[in-house]
């Protein structure tokens, strides 16, 4: 469920290198020429990327699925520092027609760590908070889109001590969301552990957990597409309204490895449904990955998130991986079908900012909305970002 769905303060870190741009000033450079003396003024960047994807859908049984092809993100925004102590992002999604938020927050030092306010990422899920710029595959896993949230309204602290990582959020709706009556209250927590993190070699464990008491909000929908977008925006699993819930508990296990150009993870995500008189359902999944870069470049990592590949030469980047996912709806007399899917996947990074995707996945749906199916999607996508 996309339910009402890096460096640590804003989950959904860049770790690409991205062009350098000049710092606009002018208030100061004024100030300068006029008085002999300079105040502190905000500076910022632009920043943004797009998404292009085109897919090709062989379905079995499901006439809406089909061919097609999507911006899939288009976002444009500006970070940068207000004062000494506080900086802060911006940021719109414009694909799709209408202008969405993504992150939209302040952040400054505190202690430790980092104290977040405004819409960010809630801290669960090591697939869903590599930043889109970085992620191996087109799209995450479904496990991940299901359970996972995005980005919500709150307040964050994140902290890393040694090789401790701490992410903790207080939250409500996202800032599209509207709701009649009591908004929802959320509280979350992850906690990262690097046994081993020297640059190109690591070890990666981590546990999250969520609680979201819903307020007014009684009724919860889960489903989910075949990790491509294009295809009509057709959902093969879903659960339907489900009504009476009051509140949601979920929990996420991580793992992960790396060792130069070879890198693995694991993640299993589940979400329990609290009703008022009924049973309460689980829903969740799993998802195992691989990949090694065929050039030799190993991923960036930092504040328990990965990051992207940097080209080492200036013939760019190969990459190869492959990815099984598995994610269950059917729990408590509820039947929203199951899905698993092996993808295959071909990257190519023309630089840290620039590269071509392509994905072959095969995905087996089981009492889906159209029944037991098969589809096959060749899946290809161009993205740049700065």
């Amino acid at each position: 469920m996309r339910s009402m769905r890096g460096d640590t303060g804003n989950l959904e870190t860049n770790m690409t290198t991205k062009p350098t741009w000049k710092k606009l000033s002018l208030m100061t450079a004024i100030s300068v020429v006029a008085t002999g003396t300079a105040w502190a003024q905000p500076e910022f960047d632009v920043r943004g990327r797009a998404h292009f994807d085109t897919a090709f859908v062989d379905a079995d049984k499901n006439p809406e699925l089909g061919s097609g092809t999507l911006l899939r993100r288009g976002r444009l925004g500006v970070n940068g520092d207000l004062t000494d102590d506080w900086d802060f992002q911006i940021e719109y999604d414009f694909a799709g027609g209408s202008a969405t938020a993504n992150d939209v927050r302040l952040r400054r030092t505190l202690g430790p760590g980092r104290v977040i306010i405004g819409q960010v990422k809630v801290p669960m899920g090591l697939n869903e908070l590599g930043s889109s710029n970085n992620i191996t595959f087109i799209e995450r896993s479904a496990p991940s889109n299901l359970v996972a949230d995005s980005r919500r309204l709150g307040l964050s602290y994140h902290m890393s001590q040694g090789p401790v990582t701490f992410q903790s959020m207080v939250y409500t709706n996202a800032i599209n969301q509207s709701n009649t009556g009591n908004d929802p209250v959320g509280v979350a927590g992850r906690v990262v552990f690097n046994p081993v993190n020297d640059g190109s070699n690591v070890i990666h464990l981590g546990l999250s957990a969520a609680v979201e008491d819903l307020g007014t909000t009684s009724s919860i929908r889960l489903r989910e597409r075949p990790e491509s977008r294009p295809a009509n925006g057709v959902r093969v699993i879903d659960t339907g309204s489900i009504s009476d819930v009051s509140s949601t508990a979920k929990m996420g296990l991580e793992l992960a490895y790396q060792a130069g150009p070879f890198s693995a993870e694991a993640e299993y995500l589940n979400v329990n449904l609290d009703r008022d008189g009924a049973s309460s359902p689980s829903f969740g999944g799993y998802h195992v990955q691989a990949s090694y870069v065929l050039t030799g470049e190993s991923r960036s990592y930092g504040n328990g998130v990965f990051g992207g590949i940097s080209p080492a030469g200036s013939n760019g980047a190969w990459e190869v991986a492959a990815r099984y996912s598995s994610a269950d709806l059917d729990d408590s007399g509820i039947v929203g079908g199951g899905m698993d899917n092996v993808t295959l996947a071909v990257n190519y990074y023309v630089s840290s900012n620039l590269r071509f995707m392509a994905n072959l996945i095969f995905s087996d749906v089981t009492d889906g909305r159209f029944g037991d199916e098969n589809v096959n999607i060749f899946l290809m996508r161009a993205a740049y970002s700065f």
